[in-house]
């Protein structure tokens, strides 16, 4: 009972080091996050919540799930802020480590059910953007439940089955409602696959009518109200734009990536469990094919063997569908990461309570590379500009804090073969480094520009001016802060169009520096980046 209540304190220590700590702190990100947010405002404002609006206009690109979610949190909190529009995004995160932990605790035991949450809530990819509010937030929790629900569909007693098939459904619904197709592919992919490959299909044809009716309550009211009130619009925009043409093709979004665009994300997306899951892969496939024993027994796999076939399932199925896809963000392949977890824990289980010189090697080899990066980190002053270095030092001066002692620490511990203690160490270190960092890193990353932004728009707010942009592309920072309905993004180098924005008053033109010296302007606020400009 004591150690549980040690491993359940841990958990808490990470959750609240790597994903609540400071979350208010810094400033929404461009361009997704203030997007976003924005829209979000809009609406709780207009009190308008079936159509969504960006800076002014029909925005049929998403579902409004997550506007709603955000709308919610704005009431309850009583304020649009930083803290009050992630907050519900980490909050909704904590459903599918619930049911993540409860699974992994029926499969095998409460140290595997801790190792994978472990694992999930320190996978480096995961533990950055599931802390921002975006929509790929939302659709990885609902995705990532819906699933868990159908896995344990394969664990529960007979007479709970229905609970959770109509739960499965619920969720899969609820993900569409959250962005689209996405939300529909990956829980009906994995159900098919399983079906196929464990033999169910009396179980799965059993409870598909009702499910799917569930599924259809919640996914055709909205759908059906916005084609007809917006007929041709809605169609062309939502169903054929940004369903049909943006997974045929790139065009939509401009993000073209080749097929391995994924594994290579993955490999620091996994940071720092990679260095336990691709010698414990590989050493796997050498093995299968020294002992020549390929074929496998579906139907008489224990239950952890069963549960971790089921998550290599949903892992196959979600790197198909997304590399499939002519458009390509690292954010699209965040629901992967709980299933690779509960596949990566248990290689951890194994290296625990079995030694292995391959896996030991490995974490030597990470821990020396983090201890390396820490010394060429006292270098950083004499690469970076000055005024770069200036908002790079609290990221220095933390991470040689967190970095030398945790890697020092971890090294002995594999020296002692503290295998467990290792596991612990690196995964409190992670959550740390990321929770501390994570506000100086973004403020590091708006000095290459979007300080300049919100400066901008801040001075607007304050002078009731308007504002409008040549070649900046669409940065929504300024739509953020600076609390206007709407900002003209000239994309286009007509000097006419711009000519006429210069003329208006009470109003600021932004545009980038590399710009000014093809314009008839003068600067009237220099930024890093951008600068306001005036005839």
């Amino acid at each position: 009972m004591k150690k549980n209540f040690v491993l359940f304190f841990i958990l808490a220590v990470i959750l609240f080091c790597g994903y609540f700590l400071f979350l208010g702190s810094y400033p929404l990100l461009d361009v997704d996050e203030t997007r976003y947010v924005d829209m979000a405002r809009s609406m709780l404002k207009s009190g308008n919540f079936l159509t969504l609006y960006l800076n002014g206009d029909y925005f049929f690109e998403k579902p409004p799930l997550y506007f709603w979610i955000e709308c919610f949190a704005f009431k309850i909190f009583d304020g649009t802020n930083e803290l009050t529009a992630r907050l519900p995004i980490v909050l909704l995160s904590l459903l599918p480590l619930g049911l993540l932990f409860s699974i992994c605790k029926k499969v095998k035991d409460i140290k595997y059910a801790f190792i994978t949450c472990a694992v999930l809530l320190t996978s480096l990819e995961y533990i950055l953007i599931t802390k921002i509010a975006i929509l790929d937030s939302v659709l990885t929790s609902l995705v990532s439940s819906a699933v868990l629900c159908y896995f344990y569909t394969f664990f529960t007693e007979n007479k709970n089955k229905k609970y959770f098939w109509c739960l499965t459904y619920i969720f899969t619904g609820l993900a569409v409602m959250a962005k689209g197709i996405p939300g529909l592919v990956i829980p009906a992919g994995t159900i098919a696959v399983s079906t196929i490959i464990f033999k169910t299909y009396r179980e799965t044809f059993k409870y598909a009518l009702a499910g799917i009716i569930l599924f259809l309550i919640i996914v055709l009211p909205w759908h059906i109200l916005m084609l007809k009130t917006y007929p041709g619009l809605f169609f062309e925009e939502y169903i054929y734009k940004h369903h049909i043409l943006r997974f045929l093709g790139s065009d939509v979004i401009h993000r073209s990536q080749p097929w391995y665009f994924y594994l290579l994300t993955l490999l620091w997306g996994l940071f720092p469990h990679i260095f336990v899951f691709l010698p414990k892969f590989f050493a796997g496939i050498v093995k299968k094919i020294k002992t020549r024993n390929i074929n496998f027994n579906f139907n008489q796999a224990g239950s952890l063997e069963k549960f971790l076939i089921l998550n290599m399932i949903t892992v196959l199925v979600s790197l198909l569908f997304f590399s499939s896809s002519g458009a390509k963000l690292i954010t699209y392949i965040l629901p992967v990461y709980p299933f690779f977890a509960a596949i990566i824990a248990n290689m951890w289980l194994k290296y625990i309570d079995n030694d292995n010189k391959t896996v030991k090697i490995s974490l030597i080899i990470l821990n020396t590379i983090l201890l390396t990066s820490a010394f060429v980190m006292c270098f950083a002053k004499f690469v970076l500009p000055s005024y770069v270095y200036k908002d790079f030092l609290p990221v220095q001066i933390i991470s040689l804090i967190l970095i030398v002692p945790f890697t020092i620490l971890n090294l002995c511990l594999i020296a002692k073969n503290k295998k467990f203690e290792n596991f612990i160490s690196t995964v409190i270190f992670i959550s740390l480094l990321s929770g501390c960092l994570t506000p100086f890193i973004y403020k590091f990353d708006y000095s290459f520009g979007q300080n300049d932004l919100m400066k901008f728009a801040r001075f607007a707010k304050e002078n009731n001016y308007t504002i409008s942009t040549y070649k900046t592309g669409k940065k929504y920072s300024l739509l953020y802060y600076s609390g206007l309905n709407r900002i003209e993004f000239q994309i286009d180098d007509d000097l006419n169009r711009l000519d006429k924005e210069l003329d208006k008053e009470n109003h600021l033109v932004i545009t980038r520096n590399k710009e000014l010296e093809n314009l008839p302007v003068k600067v009237k606020i220099k930024g890093t980046k951008y600068s306001v400009v005036e005839k």
